[in-house]
C-alpha cells in the first residue's frame, strides 16, 4: 500500500493553490462561492465535449489503422502517433478556451441584470424617493434619524455589493473553481486508483494460479506506482500532483485573461453601437450629405494589430478590441503549448524529466505575461472609478467586503 505521508503530501501538493484561493478569499462570500460552482461546472461541460469529440476521432484513428495493417513502416507509426496526440489536444483546447468565453459572456449578461437591480435598490432608497415618508413622520421625533441610519445601512449593503462584483475578484473565483475540479480530474483518478491497490486476488489461492487485480501498484501487489515515463525519477502520484499544481495556476490566469479580453471586446462593441447611432442621427439631421464612414481596425490591419499587441505583452495592453483579442489568443497559445509539452510524459521512458520542466517554464511565461500585460489596467475604467469614489467617500461598505480595497492598486 502506498505510504500515507505521500498520499496526504500529494494531495497537499496538487490542491494548495486552488484550496488556499477557497478558503481565504472565495468561502467568506457567497457570490463568489456560487461563481465558482458554476465555473466548475462549466469545466464538467468542457471535458464532456472533449470526450465525445475524442471518441468520434478514435473511431477514425482505429478505422484507418486497420486499413493500414499490412504497413509497417516506423514512420507510419510515428506519423499515427502524432496524429492522435494532435487529435487528442488540439480540439480539447479550443473547447475549453469556448467553453471559458461563453461562460465569461454569460456571466456578463447576469451582471447586467444584478447592477440594473442595485440601481433600482439605490433609487428606493434614495433620499428624494422617502422625502414623502420623511415629511409625513415629521412629528414624530427621531423618526429622521431613524430613516437615515436605515438609509445608511442600506447604502452599505450596496456599496459591499458593487466591490465584490468587480472583473477581478469574479474572474479569481471562476478560475479557482474551474482548476479545482480540472485539478481534481487530473489527479484524484490518479489517486483513487493508488488507494485501491492489489488487495483483490482473483482465481483460485490453493493452486496458485490467480492474480493479484490491484489498481495502481509498481508490482501490481500494492506497492507504490511508478510509471514507465517517470520510473527512475518519481512516484506517479508526486509527477500527477506537480502536473495538477501547475495546471492549477494555469486555468486561474486563463480565466482572468478571458475575463479581461472579453471585457475589452464587449466595451468596443458597446461603443461602436452608440456611434452607430449618433452616425445615425446625424444622417437624418444632414439628409443631403452622404454616410459619414468611419476608419475601424478590421480586415488585414486588424489582424496585424492584434499580432502586434499578443507579442507586446511585456509592454502592457490597450484596452481595446485588438488588446482583448490578444489576452484570447495568449489563453489559446499557451494553453496548446502546455497540453503539448506533456507529450514526453505519457510516451517516453524517463519522459516527465523533460515535460515537468517545460510546463514550469509555461507557468512562469504565462504569469509574468499576465502580470505584465494587464498591469494597472486590469479593471474597466467605470469600475476602477467606482471604487475609488467609494475609498474616497468612505462608508461602511468597505469593512463589509473585507480585503475588498486590496484588489485594486492602480
Amino acid at each position: 500500500m502506498t505510504s500515507p505521508s505521500l498520499t496526504i503530501g500529494t494531495a497537499l501538493l496538487a490542491f494548495s493553490p486552488t484550496l488556499t484561493l477557497f478558503f481565504l478569499i472565495i468561502l467568506p462570500k457567497p457570490i463568489l462561492t456560487i461563481l465558482s460552482v458554476v465555473a466548475a461546472f462549466a469545466y464538467l461541460l468542457s471535458a464532456f465535449g472533449s470526450s465525445l469529440v475524442w471518441l468520434v476521432l478514435n473511431a477514425i484513428f482505429q478505422f484507418s489503422q486497420d486499413q493500414n495493417n499490412d504497413n509497417d513502416n516506423n514512420g507510419n507509426n510515428n506519423n499515427s502517433g502524432i496524429g492522435a496526440l494532435l487529435a487528442l489536444t488540439v480540439p480539447s483546447v479550443i473547447i475549453q478556451c469556448i467553453v471559458r468565453m461563453q461562460f465569461v459572456k454569460l456571466y456578463f449578461g447576469v451582471e447586467d441584470v444584478i447592477r440594473k437591480s442595485v440601481a433600482k435598490h439605490e433609487a428606493e432608497s434614495s433620499p428624494e424617493h422617502s422625502d414623502a415618508t420623511n415629511d409625513a413622520n415629521n412629528n414624530n421625533d427621531g423618526s429622521g434619524d431613524q430613516n437615515q441610519n436605515q438609509q445608511q445601512h442600506r447604502h452599505a449593503e450596496t456599496n459591499a455589493l458593487q466591490l465584490q462584483l468587480n472583473d477581478l475578484s469574479c474572474s479569481l473565483a471562476s478560475g479557482t473553481g474551474y482548476a479545482l475540479l480540472h485539478t481534481l480530474f487530473l489527479f484524484g483518478t490518479l489517486l483513487a486508483s493508488e488507494s485501491h491497490e492489489g488487495s483483490n486476488y482473483y482465481g483460485n489461492i490453493n493452486n496458485g494460479g490467480g492474480y493479484y487485480g490491484g489498481g495502481g501498484g509498481s508490482t501490481g501487489h500494492g506497492g507504490t506506482l511508478y510509471q514507465y515515463s517517470c520510473g527512475g525519477v518519481m512516484p506517479s502520484l508526486m509527477n500527477g500532483a506537480l502536473v495538477g499544481m501547475m495546471f492549477s495556476i494555469l486555468d486561474v490566469c486563463w480565466m482572468m485573461l478571458t475575463f479581461f479580453g472579453m471585457r475589452r471586446r464587449r466595451q468596443e462593441q458597446v461603443q461602436l453601437q452608440l456611434q452607430r447611432r449618433q452616425q445615425h442621427q446625424h444622417q437624418q439631421q444632414q439628409q443631403g450629405l452622404g454616410p459619414i464612414r468611419q476608419s475601424g481596425g478590421n480586415g488585414i490591419g486588424g489582424i496585424g494589430s492584434t499580432l502586434c499587441d499578443m507579442l507586446s505583452f511585456f509592454k502592457g495592453i490597450n484596452d481595446t478590441t485588438q488588446g482583448g483579442n490578444a489576452a484570447l489568443g495568449l489563453v489559446l497559445c499557451s494553453h496548446l503549448l502546455a497540453s503539448l509539452v506533456l507529450a514526453p510524459n505519457g510516451t517516453m521512458e524517463d519522459g516527465c524529466k523533460i515535460s515537468l520542466p517545460c510546463l514550469g517554464g509555461v507557468v512562469v511565461l504565462v504569469v509574468l505575461l499576465f502580470l505584465r500585460g494587464v498591469k494597472g489596467h486590469f479593471l474597466p475604467v467605470d469600475q476602477r472609478e467606482r471604487i475609488q469614489e467609494l475609498r474616497l467617500g468612505g462608508g461602511n461598505g468597505m469593512t463589509t467586503t473585507g480585503g475588498g480595497g486590496s484588489y485594486h492598486n492602480d
